[in-house]
C-alpha cells in the first residue's frame, strides 16, 4: 500500500511539472466523460431507473394485438377482467388510464392530468401515502360510486403548498363532486412513463367531460369494442417472462373464442415495465435509440482516449532515460508499469470528475427544456447510484485505454539501451512511430463516423422542417381558453366564444380567427370508432379508430387546409342541422375507395348509427406527427356540440407575437376571470414533443458529439505530426545543409502525415458505410449512406486534418541548419 501512494505522489509531482499537458488532457477526458455519462443518464431516465415501488422488476406491461395488425392496442374493461381471472402467473392485474380534466378548488380551475385507475392500483403497487389514503382495492368496482380523489404529490405541493387539511374537501372534476382522500408519495408520478399524474380517481367515477366527451363509465364496464385501458401486472415470486407470456397466451385464446364477434384472432404481448415506455412498442425504438447513442457516446470518449495514450506514448518516450536510471536503481518494470497506470488512473480520475460535474449540469438543463405545453411532462435525468457506478466504469476502463499503451512500452525498454542517449534505436523509433499513428488513424476514423452522424441528423432535421405538414404554421398564433372558471353555462359560453371571435378579427393586423378541440401535432387529440352506413364489421373485429377534432368555420382558412371536395363548414352546420362532417383524403380513399364520399354517411356510435354525413374532403395533414404516415382523419363542426375548452387559432399579416397583448387584452374585455393559457406561435408549438423537438435533440447531441471527436482528431494528428518532426530537427538540418530546399522538406514530412490521414479516412467511411445502417429509423428524408454527406464530411474533415499536417511541416521547413545541426 505504501508503493501505491509512492506512486500516486510521483504521479502528482510529474503531473505539476506539466501543467499544460495535465489541463489539456483532463479537459479532453472530461468532455468525452461528461458526453458519456450525459447519454447514461438520459438513458437511465428513459429506461433503466425503475419505478419507485417494491420490487419494480416484477412489474409488467400487457399489450394486446388483433389480428394481422402490427400496432399494439390498449384493452376493453370486460378484457381486462378476464385475463385477470384467467392467469395464475399474476399476484396483480391492475389497469389505468390518463385523461384530460378540469378540477376546481377553491373558485380556481387547471386543466390537470388525471389517471383513472382500478381499485388496486395502488396496493399492486405497493406504495402508501404521504397524507391520507389511497384508494383501496374495494373500491371502484361498482359504476358511478367513490367519486374519491388521490392528488398527485407534485401537484398537491403546487397547488396546495402541500397542505394536509385539504384532505377531506370536497373538489370538482369536469363539474363533478369528489371528495379527496390522500396524496400520493413523493417521487411518484404515476405509471406512464414522461407524465407526471396531477392526481387519481377510481375508473368507477362519472367524470364525464364537456372538453373532451369520453365513453361514460356505464358503457366502458360492458362494452368489449371500447379498448381505453393501458394494463399492468406484478409477477408472482419465482415466475419468469417466459412462464407468464405461456400463460396469457392460452387466457387470450380462451377470451378469443368465447367473444369471436370482438375478440377473434386476440393475442397477448407481456413486456417487462422498463422496456414498454411510455408504451409498448413492437419495434422497440427506445431501446434501439439508446443504444445507437451510448455506441456513439463511447466512441467520443475512445476518441479522446487514444489522443492522451497518443500523447502519453511521446511523453514515455522523452521519459526514456528517467524509466532506466530508476531500472538501474532497482525498480522493477511492473512497478514502472504501475507508475504509468497510476499517472493514467489520476488522469481519468480529474476527467471523470470534471466529466459528472458537467454532466450533471446538463441532465439538469435537459430535465427542463421547454416541451411546447403547460401539461405536468416531467423528464428525470438527475444522476443517481447508476450513473456514478456508469462514470467509475469509465475511469476504470479509461486508466486502461489510455495507459496500457505507454505502459506496454515502458514494460519493452532495455536499460542498457535507455542509458545511451534514450534508447533511441531504429527499430524502437520504427515501433514507436507505427503505434502513434496506428492511434491516429484510430481518432481520425472514429471522429469521421461521429460527423457523418451528426452530418446525417442534422440533414434530417433539415429534410423534416421541409415536410408539407398539410397547414401553413407560419403566421398563426394559439391559446387555450376554458369557461368553467367563470361557471358560464352553455348557452353563457357560446355567446363568450363567438364574442372573442369578434373582438380579435376586428384587432388591425389580424386575418382570422377560428377555434378547436385540439392543436395538431399537439400532446391530446381525440379519436372514435368508426362504421361506415352499410358496411358491416368483419365478425371478431373492433371497427377501426379515427382521429378527429371538432372546428368552427375558420378553421380551414385560419390553417390554409385546403379544401379539396365539397365545402366547408357554414354557420349552419349548428345543433339544430344534421350531423355532418369533414374528412381527409386517407379516409376518403380508405373507408370508400374510388367512390364519390361525398353525401356518404357513417357512425361512431355503431352500425345502427346514428349517421354523420361528408359534405367535404380537405388535404392530407399531419396530426400527431412529423413522420406521420397519412391517416385518417375527421372534422366536426364545434356549432353542433359544446365544448367549455377551446384553442383559438389567429392568423395575423403582422408577426403573431406584437399582438399578444392586443388578444389578451380583448378576451380579458370579455371575461377578466377566464384565463389566457398557453399562448404561443404555431412555429413555437411545433417544437415540442410531437414536434420537432427530437429531431432537434438528436442533431444538437449528434453534433456536439461530431465536433468534439474533431476536435479531439485534429489536436491528435498535430501532436503526432509536430512530434515527428522535432524529432527529425537533427535530420532535416543535414538535408538542408547538403542543398535540400524548403519544399523538399515539406513534402517529406507531409507524406507519411498523408498516408496517416487517408487509411484513417478510409477506414472511417468503411466502417460508417456499416455503422450508419444502425440509424436508419432514426433519421428521416436521408438514406442511412447518403452520398451528399459522406463525401461533405469526409472532405471536411481531409482538409482541416491536411491543414494539421501542414503548420507543423511548414514550421519544420524555417528551422535554421545550423541551428539543427547542433540539436540534441
Amino acid at each position: 500500500m505504501g508503493n501505491f501512494w509512492q506512486d500516486v505522489r510521483y504521479a502528482v509531482r510529474t503531473m505539476r511539472k506539466a501543467p499544460a499537458f495535465t489541463i489539456i488532457a483532463v479537459v479532453a477526458l472530461g468532455l468525452g466523460m461528461a458526453v458519456n455519462t450525459t447519454i447514461f443518464s438520459l438513458i437511465n431516465g428513459m429506461l433503466l431507473r425503475p419505478l419507485p415501488v417494491p420490487h419494480a422488476e416484477q412489474l409488467t406491461v400487457l399489450a394486446l394485438r388483433q389480428g394481422d395488425t402490427a400496432e399494439f392496442q390498449t384493452f376493453s374493461y370486460p378484457d381486462y377482467q378476464d385475463l385477470s381471472r384467467q392467469t395464475s402467473v399474476f399476484s396483480d392485474v391492475f389497469a389505468y388510464r390518463i385523461t384530460l380534466v378540469a378540477l376546481s378548488a377553491d373558485r380556481k380551475i387547471d386543466q390537470c392530468i388525471l389517471t383513472r385507475v382500478s381499485g388496486n392500483y395502488f396496493s399492486a403497487l405497493g406504495i402508501h401515502a404521504t397524507a391520507g389514503r389511497l384508494i383501496l382495492p374495494n373500491e371502484g368496482q361498482t359504476p358511478g360510486a367513490d367519486p374519491i380523489l388521490v392528488l398527485g404529490y407534485s401537484y398537491w405541493k403546487k397547488r396546495f403548498a402541500g397542505d394536509t387539511q385539504v384532505i377531506g374537501k370536497h373538489v370538482e372534476v369536469n363539474g363533478h363532486a369528489v371528495t379527496v382522500v390522500g396524496v400520493a408519495p413523493q417521487g411518484f408520478h404515476g405509471t406512464y412513463a414522461i407524465l407526471d399524474s396531477d392526481g387519481y380517481v377510481p375508473l368507477s367515477a362519472a367524470l364525464t367531460s364537456k372538453a373532451l366527451p369520453e365513453t361514460p363509465v356505464e358503457e366502458l364496464w360492458t362494452k368489449r369494442g371500447e379498448r381505453s385501458l393501458s394494463v399492468m401486472a406484478r409477477l408472482k415470486n419465482g415466475v419468469s417472462l417466459k412462464q407468464a407470456q405461456a400463460s396469457l397466451a392460452v387466457a387470450a385464446q380462451q377470451v378469443g373464442e368465447r367473444y369471436p364477434e370482438t375478440d377473434k384472432g386476440m393475442t397477448v404481448t407481456i413486456f417487462p415495465e422498463k422496456l414498454a415506455r411510455p408504451d409498448p412498442d413492437p419495434d422497440n425504438t427506445l431501446p434501439k435509440v439508446a443504444v445507437a447513442f451510448t455506441v456513439l457516446a463511447a466512441l467520443v470518449l475512445l476518441v479522446a482516449c487514444f489522443n492522451i495514450a497518443n500523447v502519453l506514448l511521446v511523453r514515455a518516450t522523452v521519459r526514456q532515460r528517467e524509466m532506466g536510471i530508476r531500472a538501474a536503481l532497482g525498480a522493477g518494470r511492473w512497478r514502472l508499469v504501475r507508475q504509468h497506470l497510476t499517472e493514467s488512473m489520476l488522469l481519468a480520475l480529474l476527467g471523470g470528475g470534471a466529466g459528472l460535474l458537467l454532466a450533471s449540469w446538463v441532465a439538469k438543463f435537459l430535465g427542463s427544456l421547454p416541451l411546447g405545453t403547460n401539461l405536468p411532462i416531467t423528464f428525470n435525468f438527475e444522476p443517481d447510484l447508476r450513473v456514478y457506478i456508469y462514470a467509475l466504469g469509465s475511469v476504470l476502463v479509461t486508466t486502461v485505454v489510455v495507459g496500457l499503451v505507454p505502459a506496454l512500452r515502458v514494460a519493452r525498454n532495455d536499460v542498457n539501451s535507455a542509458l545511451r542517449e534514450g534508447g533511441r534505436t531504429a527499430s524502437e523509433g520504427r515501433r514507436r512511430h507505427i503505434a502513434r499513428n496506428t492511434l491516429v488513424v484510430a481518432q481520425l476514423a472514429g471522429s469521421l463516423l461521429l460527423l457523418i452522424v451528426a452530418g446525417l441528423f442534422v440533414r434530417s432535421l433539415s429534410k423534416a422542417q421541409q415536410v408539407y405538414l398539410g397547414f401553413d404554421p407560419n403566421h398563426v398564433l394559439n391559446f387555450s381558453l376554458s369557461v368553467q372558471q367563470a361557471e358560464f353555462d352553455r348557452t353563457r359560453g357560446e355567446e363568450f366564444y363567438r364574442e372573442v371571435d369578434q373582438r380579435i378579427a376586428a384587432i388591425p393586423g389580424v386575418e382570422s380567427v377560428a377555434q378547436a378541440l385540439t392543436v395538431p401535432m399537439g400532446i391530446i387529440s381525440a379519436e372514435n370508432p368508426v362504421t361506415v352506413e352499410g358496411h358491416a364489421v368483419e365478425r371478431g373485429h373492433h371497427a377501426p379508430t379515427v382521429m378527429y377534432n371538432e372546428v368552427t368555420t375558420g378553421y380551414f382558412d385560419s390553417l390554409r387546409i385546403p379544401v379539396l371536395s365539397g365545402r366547408a363548414f357554414t354557420a349552419a352546420d349548428n345543433e339544430k342541422a344534421p350531423a355532418v362532417a369533414i374528412i381527409n383524403q386517407t379516409m376518403a380513399k380508405q373507408f370508400w375507395s374510388t367512390e364519390n364520399v361525398v353525401g356518404k354517411r357513417f357512425s361512431t356510435k355503431g352500425p345502427a348509427g346514428p349517421f354523420i354525413e361528408v359534405v367535404g374532403v380537405v388535404q392530407d395533414a399531419k396530426y400527431k406527427s412529423v413522420v406521420q404516415d397519412p391517416t385518417p382523419f375527421y372534422y366536426l363542426p364545434l356549432n353542433q356540440s359544446y365544448s367549455d375548452f377551446r384553442t383559438v387559432h389567429v392568423r395575423t399579416s403582422l408577426p403573431p407575437e406584437k399582438l399578444q397583448r392586443d388578444i389578451e387584452a380583448a378576451v380579458y374585455s370579455l371575461a377578466p376571470n377566464v384565463p389566457v393559457n398557453d399562448m404561443q406561435t404555431m412555429l413555437q408549438a411545433l417544437q415540442g414533443l410531437n414536434g420537432f423537438f427530437f429531431f432537434r435533440f438528436g442533431a444538437q447531441l449528434t453534433g456536439t458529439m461530431g465536433v468534439l471527436g474533431l476536435i479531439l482528431a485534429v489536436v491528435g494528428v498535430y501532436s503526432v505530426v509536430s512530434y515527428a518532426a522535432v524529432q527529425r530537427t537533427h535530420e532535416i538540418g543535414i538535408r538542408m545543409a547538403l542543398g535540400a530546399k524548403p519544399q523538399d522538406i515539406l513534402r517529406m514530412v507531409l507524406r507519411q502525415s498523408l498516408v496517416v490521414v487517408g487509411v484513417g479516412l478510409t477506414l472511417g467511411l468503411a466502417l460508417s458505410f456499416v455503422g450508419t445502417r444502425a440509424i436508419a429509423s432514426l433519421i428521416v428524408g436521408v438514406q442511412p449512406t447518403d452520398a451528399a454527406t459522406f463525401v461533405t464530411v469526409a472532405v471536411l474533415l481531409a482538409v482541416i486534418a491536411l491543414l494539421a499536417c501542414w503548420i507543423p511541416a511548414r514550421r519544420a521547413t524555417q528551422v535554421s541548419p545550423l541551428v539543427a545541426l547542433r540539436y540534441e
